[in-house]
């Protein structure tokens, strides 16, 4: 049997292993050879190595499951579950001496150290450190290994000493059968009131979303119907979808040109899409222009060609006045040097701006001056100040040879799924709370304030409590 990592605390006692690694059973043997197989593939990942974490995720996973033939799904969890031992140093030393966990106790560390998020305090850190090594140091001869189960139940109470906001009941989540983001899920809203108006709540992939949009306001327009109107009648069988939908939206390309069909997509009005929404999309057929042209292209007019508006506002976010978020979509393009005085209608003389703020340019009010190379946004004012912009460029992330922005690394990855944990685990807690005070009005502007903060969506919203009118007196 291999050497024990002594830890303060825990020592293990003479005579003592756990069953996984008993020498005279054969199949703890295999086991104990698979965990080393895992620990020599992902082992490297525990090491608080920054050159490591800035490595392309997508990249990293693909080059990982070529080599040694496992899914990308399950290379994905082995990098992610090893790197939360970078936080964990004494459990790090017993896993590199040991490799006695495998990857789905790992995983399971993984997912409850998660909810905590990304600002963790380093002696928050320590007490879970102390705690997991206490359970993976065997006290007794033959001892159960612990579950992936019990693991996450020890964790999950430390968890409510460190941070109440995150200590939700398992079961009733469990109960709620969370459904991850980007999956459809419908709600019906029974009238509460007495009055006869009921309510429907939809949610699904936003590229899902985006092409519903499209089809209802086509419907729409050709019934001379609104919004709301056509809904109800696609919804009831009273008019039939006007089909194909079309939806807009920026997809990255790879350094040889194609589009990268892996990468999450930007549909304006909604946003980048998760997993599931650019699946969908590139389910889509979908019809590409390379905006790279664009960039480049002059037109004799005044008028801007759809690809060059595409890339205008792909290239601008919002409007470029500095302060406004008004999303570039919804913006008219502006002739930074007039077309009347000799300006031409391309990507370096067009920029975004709202209405109001299209209006004070043109009232001379304030000049803007753009850096070719940054892409920042100089604004000169009439009272001779000056204030500096930086576009929330959707464009400016696309991945090429030269700039690989549009990429996210081991450590972005890892960042955003600590928030999203966090997110959810905040979301059931204030559930949970609701469940004990029936408090709806504080249930419901608790989770609003979540959603805002992490600009995510919890799928679990209440139900207001039924109000109860006492039969009339006769």
């Amino acid at each position: 049997m291999s050497a024990q990592v002594e830890a303060p605390g825990h020592s293990p006692p003479p005579g003592a292993f756990f069953a996984s690694e008993n020498p005279d059973d054969p199949d703890s043997t295999a086991g104990i050879y698979l965990r080393r197989a895992q620990h020599a593939i992902f082992g490297r990942y525990a090491q608080n190595d920054e050159f490591l974490g800035s490595h392309d995720a997508d990249a990293e996973v693909t080059a990982v499951s070529i080599s040694t033939g496992l899914t990308p799904s399950y290379v994905k969890e082995g990098m992610f579950a090893y790197m939360t031992l970078q936080q964990l140093p004494r459990l790090r030393a017993l896993q590199d001496e040991e490799q006695r966990l495998d990857i789905k106790r790992l995983c399971a560390i993984e997912k409850a150290v998660n909810r905590l998020g990304n600002d963790v305090a380093a002696e928050d850190y320590e007490q879970i450190d102390d705690l997991l090594v206490g359970l993976f140091t065997p006290d007794t001869p033959n001892q159960q290994l612990p579950t992936p189960y019990m693991v996450t139940r020890q964790l999950n109470l430390l968890m409510a000493t460190l941070d109440c906001s995150v200590a939700f009941d398992a079961e009733k989540k469990k109960k709620r059968g969370e459904t991850p983001p980007g999956f459809g899920q419908l709600d019906f809203h029974p009238d509460p009131s007495g009055v006869g108006l009921s309510g429907l709540t939809f949610s699904a992939d936003n590229a899902t979303m985006a092409a519903a949009q499209s089809s209802i306001r086509a419907t729409a327009r050709k019934h001379g119907l609104s919004d709301s109107d056509a809904t109800l009648k696609l919804l009831t069988g009273r008019v039939a979808a006007e089909l194909p939908a079309t939806i807009f939206a920026y997809a990255p390309k790879k350094p040889d040109g194609s589009v990268d069909t892996t990468k999450p997509v930007f549909i304006p009005g909604f946003g980048w899409s998760g997993a599931v929404g650019t699946e969908m999309f590139h389910s889509f057929n979908i019809s590409v222009i390379d905006l790279e042209g664009a960039a480049v292209h002059t037109v004799a007019g005044y008028v801007a060609p759809e690809k060059v508006k595409a890339f205008v506002r792909g290239r601008d976010g919002t409007c470029i006045y500095p302060g406004c978020s008004r999303d570039a979509w919804s913006c008219q393009l502006d002739h930074r040097i007039p077309y009347d005085e000799g300006g031409q209608t391309n990507a370096d003389n067009l920029y975004c701006l709202c209405q109001h703020h299209h209006n004070m340019k043109t009232d001379r009010l304030a000049f803007y001056v753009p850096d070719p190379v940054t892409g920042e946004v100089v604004w000169l004012f009439a009272d001779g100040t000056y204030a500096r912009v930086e576009p929330e460029s959707v464009l400016e992330s696309q991945i090429t040879p030269t700039n690989p922005k549009w990429s996210r690394s081991l450590n972005d990855v890892r960042r955003l799924k600590r928030e999203n944990a966090r997110f959810f685990a905040q979301c059931h807690k204030v559930l949970d709370d609701f469940e004990k005070d029936f408090d709806y009005e504080a249930c419901l502007e608790k989770l609003l304030e979540l959603e805002e903060k992490y600009g995510l969506r919890f799928p679990f919203h209440p139900e207001p409590m039924p109000t109860y009118e006492p039969p009339p007196e006769d």
